[in-house]
């Protein structure tokens, strides 16, 4: 597989020759991969996905749960969300055979609960989020019922939080950002009304890290960017300000990392990729990236997205590898 056109093919024996504009060939190796995490080589076992991978989720006993815009994995017909086991091989009796893309996946014990543009999933009606059975791939009694796209997920204790496009959740008016209750799926008194899309959740202790393309939320002004109290909703006094969206955030420590279209957060210059401190502030970290960022990864995060492109990751990550993270990761965190 070449990473950009093809111009020419000739057969001379038992050799093929190609030419064009590309300057990398590899394997056909599908839309999602393993790589190995000291020699960073494709582990060739890995069944080749079709279509765009939007989230990837270990299962906790080595295994993955994928999610996105593909329609077979390994071959065999998986509609936008899939297991892989941790021999490699497709779980065959685990199939919630989406009707639309599947954005965000998120595992709390025996649930796996999906975010994304879908209305039917686990034999159920499931408008854009859903609680499936770990281990039947079926829906939940779990229905929080939103009316448009769920973009980001997050889950600490009882609750599950959502963010994404929605304005009406777990039964009550939301504007993009809710919190719900994990036994029904109802909205909590939780409202930090956002004033347009929340891409992405990060939790740390009683606080909820939002990024997206608001420019208010929890009673403030607050651009892009905003950490909301987790008991009344409200925006905290952390107000990086970025200056275009944030579509990736994680969490080490007391430091949060921020990936998005900016060239300024936390009072500096940087270039879509940003550290920011306990104040908001920048750090002296500045990997300056010079396009998108829109996938990030912590040990210490709770959830994790990426889109994989033929070519490279696009979804909620800079062009990173082609790659799902190794096995031997923990569940990780926003965006991814």
């Amino acid at each position: 597989m070449a990473n950009t056109t093809v111009k020419a093919i000739i057969k001379d024996g038992n050799s093929i020759y190609i030419a064009g504009d590309f300057n990398y060939v590899g394997p056909a190796t599908g839309r999602g991969v393993a790589i190995s995490a000291t020699t960073g080589t494709v582990d060739p076992a890995y069944p080749k996905v079709n279509g765009i991978v939007n989230a990837v989720i270990p299962d906790g006993s080595g295994g993955w749960y994928i999610g996105g815009a593909f329609t077979a994995v390994g071959g065999v017909a998986r509609n936008r969300i899939a297991h892989i086991m941790p021999d490699k091989t497709l779980d065959l009796s685990w199939d919630p055979n989406a009707d639309n893309t599947v954005n965000i996946l998120l595992l709390s014990g025996s649930t796996v609960y999906a975010g994304g543009a879908f209305t039917s999933i686990g034999g159920q009606t499931r408008n854009r989020i859903a609680g499936l059975d770990a281990t039947t791939g079926l829906a939940t009694t779990w229905d929080p019922n939103a009316n448009n796209t769920v973009t980001a997920l997050a889950v600490s204790g009882t609750t599950v939080y959502a963010g994404g496009n929605f304005t009406s959740i777990g039964g009550q008016t939301r504007n993009r950002i809710a919190a719900l209750d994990d036994a029904i799926g109802l909205a909590t008194g939780w409202n930090p009304n956002a004033n347009n899309t929340v891409n992405v959740l990060a939790l740390s202790g009683s606080t909820v890290y939002a990024g997206g393309n608001f420019n208010n939320i929890g009673g403030l002004t607050r651009n892009f960017i905003a950490a909301l109290d987790a008991t009344t909703g409200l925006a905290t006094s952390w107000n990086p300000n970025g200056d275009n969206m944030v579509n990736a955030l994680a969490i080490s420590g007391s430091t949060v990392y921020a990936g998005g279209l900016f060239t300024s957060i936390g009072g500096q210059a940087r270039n879509r990729i940003a550290a920011l401190d306990a104040a908001g502030l920048a750090t002296s970290w500045n990997p300056s990236a010079n396009s998108d960022v829109r996938a990030l990864w912590s040990p210490a995060a709770r959830c994790m997205r990426e889109e994989l492109s033929p070519t490279s990751a696009v979804r909620h990550g800079a062009k990173l590898p082609r790659s799902m993270p190794p096995p031997d990761w923990p569940q990780a965190g926003i965006r991814m």
